[in-house]
């Protein structure tokens, strides 16, 4: 009797569950899809503070000029020489960036050449200074970190640790966002710094279709709102890829049209400028033939996305690493890969914030080792 009892219990208790769950599936149903903004949003000020809404107000109020051909294979945007504002994150107060100000603020200042570096760096460069020229995009500008936080300065001063005048002329984000771009930069702009080594530095997504600074898969959707609430919070976001896919091949393949409508292509990463339209490639060697004109190094660094990242991840891309690196064999390019420099740290910890993923100070530490090693390596800086 006292067993009939028990299960009368536990189906009773099994009934109130499941109703239970229905309605908060129904409630999830019924309620709008929220679309909150992730933590750390990124926005910007003038110097003196005053808000600027976006591109298109940044470019009314000087901030931008525009750089195009015969300089640039295409119109590309650069911030204005001698020009400070500040990179502005939303949730300062939660996120706690000690690298921040306590308005969530880092500041930028863009010298008299227009990169973002230390006014005595000019096209006249002092009898006697060394200067490795480092050309990329915004991780070479050091996006979302003070200046001296990035891997570019913090280089710098590792190669001068014997006295030597030895200066690294950041070159990132300066009109030139793919590797043909900074082609046409070396010839007829960032050359004008008369470099004695060149360092050109690239993300994947310099290579294929993304979404940004990542490859988003899909969101979970097992029919049920319910259940894919839980599975988001056990983890698995769209920054987790299927392992069993290749990604690398699906998107070195992706067409064009598809590719645009899903926003995979776009102004900073354009279809013809990526991998699988072997431009990098070329323009790789085009530039190895001007430093060899002028008898100074070039080297390549290849920032992996950080998305995969860290103990009991998968990460997705490593052929397309392989592939990079067996290209510049072939072309004679040392080749530096930083993935294995960030492998064991957790995404996560390596982010400006989770609304912007750029390496944060963490991330650019954990890179200057291998980067000092490389460079003492293969120049005589």
């Amino acid at each position: 009797m006292a067993h009939s009892g028990t299960k009368k219990k536990l189906a009773l208790a099994i009934g109130v569950t499941v109703f239970s769950l229905g309605l908060c599936e129904i409630a999830l149903r019924l309620l709008p899809r929220s679309k909150a903004l992730p933590l750390g949003q990124v926005s910007y000020q003038t110097s003196d503070g005053t808000p600027v809404a976006d591109f298109l107000e940044a470019s009314k109020l000087g901030f931008i000029q525009m750089v195009t051909p015969p300089t640039s294979p295409r119109p590309r945007g650069k911030f204005r020489p001698s020009l400070d504002f500040f990179l502005c994150y939303s949730d300062a107060a939660k996120l706690q960036r000690p690298w921040m100000d306590e308005q969530g603020r880092v500041p930028v200042h863009i010298n008299a050449a227009g990169i973002r570096d230390r006014d005595d760096i000019t096209f006249d460069k002092p009898a006697g200074q060394r200067r490795l020229v480092c050309l990329g995009d915004s991780f070479t500008f050091g996006w979302g970190v003070r200046d001296e936080d990035g891997w570019a300065r913090q280089l710098e001063t590792g190669l001068r640790t014997g006295g030597q005048d030895i200066r690294t002329v950041n070159c990132g984000a300066a009109g030139a966002l793919c590797i043909d771009e900074y082609e046409w930069g070396l010839r007829n702009r960032f050359g004008k710094f008369q470099p004695d080594a060149v360092l050109v530095t690239i993300c994947l997504n310099d290579l294929i279709p993304s979404s940004g600074l990542f490859v988003q898969g899909p969101a979970p959707d097992t029919g049920l709102r319910l259940l894919d609430l839980i599975q988001g919070a056990m983890g698995k976001t769209p920054l987790e890829l299927d392992p069993k896919q290749d990604w690398v091949g699906l998107l070195k393949s992706l067409p064009r049209k598809a590719g645009e409508d899903a926003k995979m292509y776009g102004d900073d990463k354009p279809y013809e400028a990526m991998w699988a339209q072997g431009t990098p490639q070329r323009s790789l060697r085009a530039m190895k033939a001007w430093c060899e004109e002028r008898k100074i190094p070039l080297m390549l660094v290849l920032w992996p996305f950080l998305q995969g990242l860290g103990p009991a991840r998968t990460y997705p891309f490593d052929s397309l690493h392989r592939e990079v690196a067996s290209d510049c064999e072939k072309a004679d390019i040392p080749f530096l890969d930083l993935r294995p420099a960030l492998q064991s740290t957790n995404q996560e910890d390596l982010w400006v914030t989770p609304g912007d993923m750029h390496p944060n100070p963490t991330a650019q530490q954990l890179a200057v080792p291998s980067l000092l090693e490389f460079v003492r390596r293969h120049t005589a800086l």
